[in-house]
């Protein structure tokens, strides 16, 4: 049998996992980032050459301005095409990739020691130092190809760890949603048999250990031979009216501060459920609103079910807006139950009066001021809990 808790335990393991690669993803796809401003740097490179060659050194002072301006950017790049990546350590050869950087850095330099040389030769040398620089940017040149080519290789291995990512946690995905929408399915139908009239006198098998748990629970025990018959409704199950009186002197004497409170409830489609349903299964239908209205029960109250179609429910509480919660979430409740039928899934509401007992009034007393302000509740169209002001 499943576990509801388990089921929960594992998704939030699955979850995790799903999590983790979604932020391994996230650190690919940030050193991909990388090497392509690795990729950018080094074909800035390449433009900052063509720009400091083709500088027209006429204008000495402006030539000068130019040049150096263009060697700044350009050691700046130098550096920033060798910065490290965060998957540097997983993907790249620290070797390889030290040997090229090494290679760029002394072309770079030498390149750049050419241009200022170039640039502060006299007139007549500036050809033979035009040369040179030639010389030195051709084996700049290569240095920089050699590293273009290693970065491409690195995104290359980068974008196909990502895919591969991608694909791993797609699948993990697609499982996970099938696999828990299917144990999701498997809770949701428990909570429907458990919320559906018993029309075939078989109970409904659980899939899952704590419905069927709350289930057993929540099934009301059936007179014992020491118990009178008379004081539980032949339909229901649930106390009548007389042993609700005695239950009820009981428990008042027995109580401690709390206070006691009535909630009042009636079936806002009974006289439509009484013409279409039989007595059997309007016998299921008062039983499972017994033990709907029983998961709020607490030791010193009282549920009841009156011969004129009335639910009673006296409640034992601290304060006044305890009670009345717990009454208007019994009919919110009632209101999101389907109660299965022969003639198919019927939806039914309550309408509620609540209020305080007062000390000096007797049970009926109360409860026959709860029919009045219940009287309010159906005015407002039902499926409401009406209160004195």
């Amino acid at each position: 049998m499943l576990s509801i808790k388990q089921i929960f335990f594992n998704l939030k393991g699955v979850l995790l996992i799903l999590g983790l690669g979604a932020f391994l993803l996230i650190l690919q796809l940030i050193s991909i980032s990388q090497y392509s401003q690795r990729l950018e740097a080094l074909k800035n490179q390449h433009t900052l050459i063509d720009k400091i060659i083709s500088t027209d050194l006429k204008d000495i002072e402006m030539a000068t301005i130019i040049i150096n301006g263009h060697l700044s950017e350009l050691a700046l790049s130098v550096k920033l095409s060798a910065s490290d990546a965060l998957f540097d350590p997983f993907i790249a050869s620290e070797r390889e990739q030290s040997i090229l950087s090494n290679s760029l850095i002394t072309a770079s330099s030498a390149f750049q020691d050419t241009s200022l040389f170039w640039l502060e030769s006299i007139p007549h040398a500036r050809e033979k130092m035009h040369h040179q620089m030639i010389s030195a940017r051709n084996v700049y040149l290569v240095a920089i190809d050699r590293v273009i080519d290693y970065q491409i290789q690195l995104i290359n291995q980068s974008i196909s760890i990502a895919k591969t990512t991608v694909m791993i946690l797609f699948l993990l995905g697609l499982i996970t949603f099938l696999l828990y929408r299917f144990r999701l399915n498997q809770i949701y139908r428990d909570i429907n048999k458990a919320c559906s009239l018993d029309t075939n006198g078989r109970k409904p098998i659980m899939e899952t250990q704590e419905i069927d748990f709350i289930v057993k629970r929540l099934a009301r025990k059936t007179p014992t031979s020491n118990t009178s018959p008379s004081l539980f409704h032949p339909l229901s199950g649930l106390t009548n009216e007389k042993g609700m009186v005695s239950i009820y002197n009981t428990n008042r004497s027995n109580k401690n501060s709390n206070s006691f409170f009535i909630a009042l409830f009636e079936i806002d489609q009974h006289s439509t459920l009484i013409n279409t349903l039989s007595k059997e299964e309007m016998a299921a239908l008062y039983k499972k609103m017994g033990e709907i209205i029983a998961m709020y029960e607490q030791p010193l109250d009282l549920i009841a079910h009156l011969d004129d179609h009335h639910f009673v429910f006296v409640m034992a509480r601290n304060s006044k807006d305890i009670a009345l919660s717990d009454a208007e979430k019994i009919v919110h409740s009632i209101y999101d139950s389907a109660f299965s039928t022969a003639q198919g899934s019927i939806k039914i509401t309550l309408s509620g009066g609540f209020l305080l007992m007062p000390p000096k009034k007797s049970l009926d007393e109360s409860i026959a001021n709860a029919l009045k302000i219940l009287a309010k509740a159906k005015d407002r169209g039902g499926n409401c809990v009406a209160q004195l002001r």
